[in-house]
């Protein structure tokens, strides 16, 4: 249960492991939400160390890609394993 948010080079890189729950998402929402809405710098987040994901932390994948959206960004999702990849699907993260 971690993550590591990096800004620069107008990418905005988010690496998350481990189980993704309530505490995590509240955390990444404080940090990562100002740096969306300050720029318009793509945003990538990197899920290949995921071990679980409850519903707080795929409702903080959604609502990235609202704002993201709204700040007219893009986002996109990178080595998600295929239980997280169906999960992300079914809540209609990814397409």
């Amino acid at each position: 249960m971690g993550f590591e948010i990096t800004d620069q080079d107008e990418r905005i890189t988010v690496t998350l492991s481990g189980a993704i729950g309530v505490q995590e998402a509240t955390s990444i929402r404080q940090q990562l939400f100002p740096l969306i809405q300050a720029s318009s710098a793509a945003i990538s987040f990197h899920l290949g160390e995921v071990t679980e994901i409850d519903s707080s932390g795929l409702g903080l994948l959604l609502a990235v890609k609202k704002i993201a959206s709204d700040c007219r960004s893009s986002v996109s999702f990178h080595d998600a394993p295929a239980w997280l990849r169906e999960r992300l699907r079914l809540t209609g993260i990814l397409l």
